[in-house]
């Protein structure tokens, strides 16, 4: 902080927790107490992490071309800590929370967020090397599915007996199925706590995972956020009639957004399970009931995968109980 901020002092500024990713990332908040009330986040984080070079390259590649993500103004790998731009505490989420449930508000809201996606998706593919690297290609869609058999069918339902050589199958058709939709930029992980508004304006965090994939995706982490209990099954139709009426650089049809809703959720399922049972962090076992309702309405529109929907069911009428 003294090499890189002007006129920084311990007395003088403020530290504050200011929140922990479900990875093994702390942010803590650095304030000046007076002044003009500079502030700044330093990201404590292994850089021994692959995601590490992502993190610091994404921003300053995407800058030019978006407002989206925050200014990286340091980092030093020895320590493990990354200074940056500090984007506030109000996430989407928060948003929904604290506006009471005022529809027109909220989905005017969400309206400007599928705005600064469908601009992020526009992105060229030259505009970074980065998120270029990297693909939704079928071993990812694979690991998701694999990942959500193991943390949330067996680990977190106890529902193993359910999985066998027609899930195999149709798990991999899924993924075949996803991984051949036209490819756009996507965050990954495009959800409520990952989107924040600093000074009227859309920014988006948690971004080191983006890559190219079907804009579907991002759509549906939205549409679908089991965080949100604002998306009903209209509100969520009509958000997605919304982004369908943007002018998109890839159209998306409706089959192709439940496929890959359908994707999306089974990893939101097996990351919850993962979470709340092997990392401790008991808070996710409350989104588990959701996301799968919401993942056993979305394999119900898909009828030709009914062993994936069998092992949905499964798992829905344990946590269901």
């Amino acid at each position: 902080m003294r090499e890189h901020v002007r006129d920084f002092s311990e007395e003088k500024w403020e530290v504050s927790l200011a929140g922990q990713a479900a990875s093994q990332r702390f942010f803590v908040r650095v304030r000046e107490k007076q002044g003009i009330g500079r502030s700044f986040v330093l990201v404590v984080w292994d850089s021994k992490d692959e995601d590490w070079p992502r993190f610091l390259a994404i921003p300053q590649e995407t800058a030019p071309y978006v407002p989206f993500l925050p200014k990286i103004y340091a980092s030093d790998a020895r320590h493990g800590l990354i200074l940056e731009e500090d984007l506030g505490t109000r996430t989407l989420h928060r948003f929904v929370s604290e506006t009471q449930g005022d529809r027109e508000v909220i989905t005017a809201m969400y309206r400007r967020v599928l705005d600064a996606l469908c601009v992020w998706q526009a992105l060229d593919v030259k505009a970074s090397a980065a998120v270029a690297s990297r693909t939704m290609d079928l071993e990812t869609l694979l690991w998701e599915t694999d990942y959500f058999a193991r943390r949330c069918a067996v680990d977190f339902c106890g529902s193993k007996p359910a999985l066998g050589s027609a899930w195999e199958k149709e798990r991999r058709r899924l993924a075949v199925a996803v991984a051949s939709l036209p490819k756009t930029f996507i965050h990954r992980d495009f959800q409520s706590e990952n989107i924040m508004f600093l000074n009227g304006k859309v920014r988006f965090v948690d971004f080191q995972g983006a890559r190219l994939g079907p804009p579907a995706y991002d759509v549906a982490s939205l549409l679908y956020d089991p965080y949100v209990d604002f998306l009903s099954v209209e509100r969520t139709a009509k958000l997605f009639d919304y982004y369908c009426s943007l002018d998109l650089r890839t159209a998306v049809g409706r089959h192709d957004f439940d496929l890959c809703a359908a994707q999306r959720l089974m990893q939101a399922c097996g990351a919850y399970g993962n979470l709340s049972i092997h990392k401790g962090k008991k808070r996710y076992r409350e989104f588990m009931p959701v996301a799968l309702d919401r993942l056993a309405a979305v394999v119900g529109r898909l009828p030709e995968y009914p062993a994936i929907k069998k092992v949905v069911e499964c798992c829905w009428e344990v946590v269901a109980r």
